[in-house]
């Protein structure tokens, strides 16, 4: 081989006696290494250690914080009710509760703002699924000064990670803790605990005050411990400042408060609306013209359809979609006649309807599926649940007509109307089984009533 580097042979190179040393030297070493490497191979090593949850919590701690909301206008009782109870919780948690778009968020978020104000520690969870709360919580009760220690003991599975927080929750004052979008209370959990036992992550137990909003209205759910604070449609003057605030040039005074009353004081209308309003390029640009066009274009403005509507957080986000969300919710605890009965009561005028009006036949004739009085009052249990239908006010009191003298009846705010039957528009190619049904079932009852006389 003709060595191209160099013509001449290194000195050293000519000697064997150099050579084969260094080259038996060489081999030793490389099998020595070979055999350490085996050994360590062979040899157990520890368990790698995770990531203490403290660490991974206090990572996404930004999560945590508050959304920022304007001035709330009209819920000063509400937020009177809330601000006593954080300054004294005396066992007790406040549950925010409504139909969607009724601002059960934007109320608990000003609760929020003034508490922070005040120097309160505020965290903000918004529920999404059990492992997400879970971490959220550990990150809290990590703020108000859990030792890592017995947070580590929960996670080895010596203690439940709920009592370690809630244990922890009770130590320290002066914290508010806000659980958002608690729309489904049997999935909070852990697994097979139900809210009203308090053994899970709902608990009136700390010395702060948790906070829940949820469309779910129901005593049952939430135990004797909950104060339940329903949210009703805003009165007319601070609806239409609502509109003014959001809108300022589109109009009057007056003409905001005569839209906001076509609105029913629904908040997450109001706020599309002056949204829509403030828009440069908008078609209407005031309070009049948006009201006159609610009549002829209200599928259009507010009941359009959204591309991204299978996202939860869109769909509360928008009129159209909104109660789909409760809907869904129910359909998912087995409860699918809510749907099709919303709709047909979407059907019939803005007045009270008496529940003996609505017959299981009636619906098996637009649904083509067997109904029996027991799963129909399921179905309307479940609306009410949801705040998607309500019960009338007997005249010159404030509270729900529970005379058992009188048939019940139920009353649909009237957005929740017009959109669900837009909706029904939308899904049914043939509405005339829909119409015939019902001019069927109101003859009836006519009869009904003529044959019960005076009386009927």
């Amino acid at each position: 081989m003709t060595n191209y580097a160099s013509d001449a042979v290194p000195g050293w190179a000519a000697q064997a006696w150099v050579i084969w040393p260094v080259f038996a030297v060489l081999v030793v070493v490389s099998v020595g290494l070979l055999l350490w490497g085996r050994h360590l191979d062979a040899v157990p090593r520890p368990p790698a250690r995770p990531a203490p949850v403290s660490r991974l919590a206090r990572g996404q701690q930004a999560s945590l914080r508050p959304p920022h909301v304007q001035r709330v206008r009209g819920r000063e009782g509400e937020l009177a009710v809330l601000t006593g109870m954080l300054r004294r919780p005396q066992g007790r948690f406040a549950v925010l509760c409504a139909v969607g778009g009724m601002g059960k968020t934007t109320v608990a978020a000003q609760l929020a703002t003034q508490a922070e104000a005040a120097g309160w520690r505020v965290f903000w969870v918004r529920w999404r699924d059990g492992a997400e709360l879970a971490q959220q919580m550990v990150q809290a009760a990590l703020a108000c000064g859990l030792p890592e220690a017995e947070l580590e003991a929960a996670r080895a599975g010596q203690a439940s990670l709920p009592d370690v927080v809630w244990r922890q929750l009770g130590q320290v004052r002066r914290w508010l803790l806000v659980v958002d979008n608690a729309d489904e209370p049997h999935e909070i959990g852990p697994a097979g605990e139900p809210v009203a036992d308090y053994r899970g992550w709902i608990r009136p137990h700390g010395r702060g005050l948790l906070v829940v909003t949820s469309r779910d209205g129901s005593e049952q759910t939430w135990g004797p411990c909950a104060q339940l604070l329903p949210l009703e449609p805003l009165p007319v003057q601070p609806a239409g400042q609502v509109l003014l605030d959001a809108a300022p040039a589109a109009g009057t005074a007056e003409q905001a408060r005569e839209l906001a009353a076509r609105l029913g004081g629904l908040p997450l209308a109001l706020q599309a609306a002056g949204t829509y309003l403030a828009g440069p390029t908008s078609r209407y640009r005031t309070f009049a013209a948006y009201r006159q066009a609610l009549e002829q274009e209200l599928r259009f403005l507010l009941g359009a359809a959204h591309p991204n509507a299978s996202r939860p957080q869109v769909a509360r986000a928008v009129v159209r979609h909104t109660w789909e969300v409760s809907l869904d919710q129910l359909a998912g605890e087995g409860n699918a006649l809510a749907r099709p009965l919303l709709r047909l009561l979407a059907l019939l005028a803005g007045a009270p309807v008496p529940l003996p009006l609505i017959t299981p036949d009636l619906l098996s004739a637009v649904t083509g599926h067997d109904v029996t009085a027991v799963t129909l009052e399921a179905a309307f249990a479940g609306l009410h649940r949801y705040g998607l239908l309500g019960l009338p006010h007997s005249p010159g009191s404030t509270g729900l007509a529970s005379g058992s003298s009188e048939e019940a009846q139920v009353v649909l705010h009237p957005l929740i109307r017009e959109i669900n039957a837009v909706a029904l528009t939308a899904e049914t190619s043939d509405l005339a089984v829909w119409h015939r049904a019902l001019a069927d079932r109101l003859t009836t009852a006519v009869h009904e009533a003529n044959q019960r006389g005076r009386a009927g």
